[in-house]
């Protein structure tokens, strides 16, 4: 079970401080809390709003992060917004999981994308399948227990953006599917 900070027991804490400098240690804080969370629940992407969107553990029930029953507060839905766009644009420990669309929700990076890349490499590497051609699903779905378990039930759009990184790097190679649907169908990491 995760435990919470004794800050999130603080009422002031899930509403908008009005004071710049406040404001700023506020949302640092609100962006320690969401990164320690997720990282600990293994939760991929958050809606705008701050619900579960993905996770490693697809049926699990999380505690709520922008809510404390015990204190009767929670975060309005702008500042829950505020708080993400602080993570995505000041951190950079975030991004938006359509650029487009900031409603479809964002992917939050406990772990940094060249972090992610650098584990997928080096996953690959120990299991001797550099230069080889691998499915998305045998690097993330796969039950084979050679699965990374870093991996297992990752989400999609955290994973393409790992891929794409790796290819920007020079170390990766992506297909395609033919059907022009867009989906990664394969990878060849080198």
């Amino acid at each position: 079970m995760f435990e919470f900070p004794k800050l999130h027991s603080f009422p002031p804490f899930f509403t908008k401080q009005s004071n710049s400098t406040i404001l700023e240690h506020q949302l640092e804080a609100w962006s320690s809390l969401i990164l320690s969370y997720c990282e600990h629940y293994h939760i991929y992407s958050l809606s705008a709003t701050g619900s579960v969107l993905s996770a490693q553990g697809k049926d699990e029930e999380f505690p709520p992060l922008f809510e404390n029953k015990l204190v009767n507060r929670s975060c309005s839905d702008t500042f829950r917004r505020e708080i993400l766009s602080h993570m995505i644009h000041k951190n950079h420990r975030a991004m938006y999981i359509d650029q487009k669309k900031s409603d479809a929700g964002v992917l939050i990076l406990w772990r940094t994308l060249p972090e992610w890349a650098k584990l997928l490499r080096d996953y690959v590497d120990s299991t001797g399948q550099l230069g080889t051609i691998l499915t998305v699903y045998e690097l993330t779905q796969s039950e084979d227990s050679t699965t990374s378990e870093e991996f297992r039930n990752i989400d999609y759009n955290l994973f393409v953006n790992i891929l794409q990184l790796l290819m920007k790097q020079g170390k990766a190679q992506i297909l395609m599917t033919e059907d022009n649907s867009g989906q990664i169908e394969g990878v060849k990491i080198v």
